[in-house]
């Protein structure tokens, strides 16, 4: 049994020091393939308290941990009555993403053009592929055709610059599955009266949902096209 853990937690690293090179070769910095792998695992981990922005019939700031429920929240506008629901964010799967898609079309490794469209086609395809269900949340039930058709908005848009092709399908997933399954949604999700308490997170309770998996796995893809790519270009070279 020891053995057998020692070999998975090696695999487990191994696998984590490939993904982080291969984001490197995508555009992506070490810092960033660092945080998403790392950090977002050790919030998880951690179970990091989520940061609250509705509660009560008031938007405001405050922090929320889902198993001691409402930890601090100071309301700023009472937007009308609801029955205990809370509404937030998770760090780990929302904040995370969402800032690291911000910096990318900053700097215009993602550039605004790009990403506009990007991000319109996964959300398009991530509203038509979700639903709300009072209670549980929004639904996704194709994440992975999601995260595919975001790799290859990267690959297309980039334009053979493989330097953009991560960011580009980072923030397409990331962002157009927030605007998609999430934003779109909020009216759904205000008008769900619950009969006690009920929190609705956006990017994950506990769980990393579609905001952070699709984006990691889009740029995963595109880790294996692009080295793909590049094998054979480099064999090409030097049998030619």
């Amino acid at each position: 049994m020891l053995n057998e853990s020692i070999i998975f937690l090696l695999l487990a690293f191994l696998i984590l020091v490939l993904l982080v090179f291969g984001f490197e070769t995508v555009g992506f910095t070490l810092s960033e393939a660092l945080l998403i792998f790392i950090g977002s695992t050790l919030l998880f981990l951690t179970s990091f308290p989520s940061a609250l922005l509705y509660f009560r019939g008031s938007l405001g700031v405050g922090v929320i941990d889902v198993p001691l429920g409402v930890l601090l929240f100071r309301g700023f506008l009472i937007v009308g009555p609801r029955n205990e629901l809370a509404i937030g964010f998770d760090l780990a799967g929302f904040l995370i993403p969402f800032l690291i898609s911000l910096k990318m079309m900053i700097d215009h490794r993602s550039p605004i053009r790009a990403s506009i469209i990007g991000v319109s086609v996964i959300a398009v395809f991530s509203y038509l592929s979700s639903r709300y269900v009072g209670g549980e949340g929004v639904i996704i039930q194709n994440i992975y055709a999601i995260a595919i058709t975001a790799s290859i908005v990267g690959i297309v848009i980039s334009k053979q610059q493989w330097a953009n092709v991560g960011p580009i399908a980072y923030v397409s997933g990331s962002l157009g599955v927030l605007l998609g399954a999430d934003v779109v949604r909020i009216g759904d999700i205000l008008s769900y009266h619950p009969s006690g308490f009920a929190f609705a997170s956006i990017g994950g309770a506990g769980v990393f949902d579609a905001i952070f998996l699709v984006g990691v796995l889009a740029v995963t893809i595109d880790v294996i096209f692009v080295e793909n790519v590049r094998l054979i270009n480099w064999i090409q070279r030097r049998f030619s």
